[in-house]
């Protein structure tokens, strides 16, 4: 019998045999290292306790990169930088600029700031094209943004397909 698996990374399916689960593998699609579940059935893991202090770091992180947000956007009403994105005609829109609403969009959602994301989605539609693109560039995992890790896998997955049908 064998396991069946999404790939954590490219999301395609992957087969591995009941002697290889709770162990990692390569996914033979992207080569990525994967965790392979046990099968059904099998005894359950026992879980670590959450690190309190790394939770409290992690936390801190996100409220420093979201101060810096600010503090840019604040600029960019005071004029001291160049033109919010939404400004930008399309020809102008750098991909790192959507790649940006992306990351914003993903981050607000994991942390439940729901219409906060949805302004992100407001931008993003403005610029119709290479929008979906974006989105695309995460789902593939042509981009891959480490401020993301602290979304599990799955989850973020779950955000970037919500956020492609989203997409006008």
């Amino acid at each position: 019998m064998t396991i069946k698996f999404h790939c954590e990374y490219c999301g395609k399916i992957v087969q591995a045999p009941d002697s290889a689960g709770g162990q990692r593998g390569k996914c033979p699609h992207c080569q990525r290292s994967n965790f392979i579940p046990a099968p059904e059935g099998g005894e359950p893991l026992d879980l670590v306790p959450l690190d309190e202090q790394s939770e409290m770091q992690r936390r801190q992180e996100i409220d420093a990169l979201l101060a810096a947000e600010r503090e840019l956007l604040a600029q960019t009403t005071r004029g001291e930088t160049t033109p919010r994105i939404s400004q930008k005609e399309t020809a102008e829109l750098a991909s790192e600029d959507l790649h940006h609403l992306v990351i914003n969009y993903c981050l607000d959602m994991s942390d439940g700031k729901l219409e906060r994301a949805e302004t992100h989605v407001l931008k993003l539609n403005a610029h119709k094209g290479p929008n979906r693109q974006a989105v695309s560039d995460f789902l593939t995992g042509k981009i891959l943004e480490p401020v993301l890790d602290i979304v599990p896998t799955k989850v973020l997955q779950g955000f970037l397909t919500d956020l492609m049908t989203k997409m006008q």
